[in-house]
């Protein structure tokens, strides 16, 4: 099995457009979210997203119904959850080796934001795939944190407060993963802010691609510009719409953006009136390279 590469991420980190535009490359390919390392085995997996939240197993059956059936309509989505229910007893590892074999020889892009969620999880992660390849990628606090309130506000239809603070899930999401980085051997970890390959995309997608041992053909860096090519860069099927960011799905194109960022002393606009980042959130930014 080709060693694959694990994005690590908070949710809302534009993870979904820069896996995309990596999984471009021709010897690349990026799953959409397919959530597999919450359980021990497929079925559990798909019994625990079913309680929680079930659109979030679209990324699932769309991986398989393209990888398996080679498309993503309605039936084929269909015959893909089935295909899931006849193996509920194999692993992780097992679901990704046989991806693997499906677009090998190309590298497996796996970038699921569920995988930071428990660091037990994500230690368990790295013995499963010891010779992987970890790339954190994160984004500015203050602007992840208000991408997480609008969108779990809309989840709710605009109705109530917030009932997960995204100030802390930002935190435990980036700590776990600076965490898990100490037992990672240093030529298999990489620490990537978004904004700064949103804005400038050429040198760290060529350097991300030396980072994993691959040739960056003008070609190639001409088509990781253009992550609407991808198979899973729109919104799919009834049975299974997502299976990533559904902004990025609406909007998949690359557009070359000058991001500003915000000042870790600025009031969280999210939040009850005069918030601003905790001094835990903020020593954790300067770590992250955000003063």
């Amino acid at each position: 099995m080709t060693p694959p590469l694990f994005i690590l991420t908070c949710m809302r980190s534009y993870s979904s457009l820069i896996s995309t535009m990596l999984g471009q490359h021709c010897a690349m390919y990026c799953l959409p979210e397919v959530n597999l390392f919450i359980a021990d085995t497929l079925g559990s997996g798909v019994d625990l997203l079913t309680l929680v939240r079930k659109r979030t197993l679209d990324g699932l059956y769309r991986a398989v119904a393209e990888l398996e059936f080679g498309g993503q309509s309605e039936a084929l989505v269909l015959r893909a959850v089935d295909w899931v229910e006849q193996r509920r007893d194999w692993t992780p590892v097992q679901l990704m080796a046989h991806f693997d074999t499906r677009v090998s020889p190309r590298c497996l892009i796996e970038k699921s934001p569920s995988n930071v969620l428990n660091p037990d999880r994500l230690a368990q992660t790295l013995a499963l795939f010891p010779q992987a390849r970890f790339l954190h990628l994160y984004r500015h606090p203050v602007a992840t944190t208000a991408s997480i309130a609008k969108i779990t506000q809309s989840a709710r239809g605009g109705r109530g407060r917030q009932t997960k603070d995204p100030e802390a899930a930002w935190i435990a999401s980036n700590r776990a993963i600076i965490e898990l980085s100490a037992k990672i051997p240093p030529h298999q970890f990489m620490a990537l802010r978004g904004e700064d390959l949103l804005r400038d995309p050429d040198p760290y997608l060529r350097q991300i691609c030396d980072w994993l041992g691959l040739e960056t053909t003008a070609q190639d860096l001409d088509a990781m510009k253009h992550p609407e090519a991808s198979p899973f860069a729109h919104v799919g099927p009834a049975s299974a719409p997502f299976g990533a960011d559904p902004g990025f799905l609406k909007h998949p194109e690359y557009v070359r953006r000058d991001i500003t960022l915000p000042k870790l002393d600025s009031v969280l606009d999210w939040a009850e009136p005069g918030r601003r980042l905790s001094p835990e959130a903020v020593h954790l930014s300067y770590q992250l390279g955000y003063f």
